[in-house]
């Protein structure tokens, strides 16, 4: 009888590396509304959930980060995971495409989880002053009530990236 030939493998989709805080209900929208633009080109790569035995989360990150081909970082929460995923992509020199929601907050009770009622409001992210380092660049806002502008502007800010991204793939606009 003779042997099946194999199929070869398809070549691994590239992948792009989002950071976000996962106490933001809204990451989910903001998650679908990338895949509209790069399912087709990219794979989305996150923070793992859940790691096999003996893994590590900061290996897994970091390495996500090394091997990706731009990031996204949703500041939404502004936790400092999120900072510091963003410092990993700019240090491991990756093009970053930040992005916050218009409503977005700093996350503050995650510091404070035990404690029974924290009477401090959540104030709005204004990066000029909790992120001045990053001020002189272009953070998009995207608005969970806005899908078509908020696909729209996430493609337009990969789009002004695509002389830096290097694995650059032209994407038409999406249309919903």
């Amino acid at each position: 009888m003779p042997k099946k030939k194999r199929k070869a493998a398809a070549p691994a989709k590239p992948f792009y590396f989002l950071s976000y805080s996962t106490g933001e209900p809204q990451i989910n929208l903001f998650a679908e509304c990338l895949e509209i633009v790069f399912k087709d080109h990219f794979r989305l790569e996150r923070t793992p959930g859940a790691l096999e035995a003996g893994g590590s989360q900061y290996d897994a990150i970091l390495n996500g980060i090394q091997n990706c081909v731009f990031g996204v970082v949703c500041l939404d929460g502004f936790r400092p995971n999120v900072v510091f995923e963003y410092g990993a992509l700019v240090g491991a020199g990756k093009v970053v495409l930040p992005f916050k929601e218009a409503a977005a907050t700093v996350d503050i009770n995650h510091f404070f989880k035990d404690v029974v009622n924290l009477a401090v409001g959540r104030p709005a992210i204004k990066l000029d002053e909790h992120f001045s380092n990053t001020k002189d660049r272009y953070t998009p806002n995207w608005n969970r009530f806005e899908i078509q502008k908020t696909v729209s502007g996430i493609w337009e800010a990969y789009r002004k990236r695509r002389k830096d991204i290097d694995g650059y793939i032209e994407i038409p606009e999406p249309k919903l």
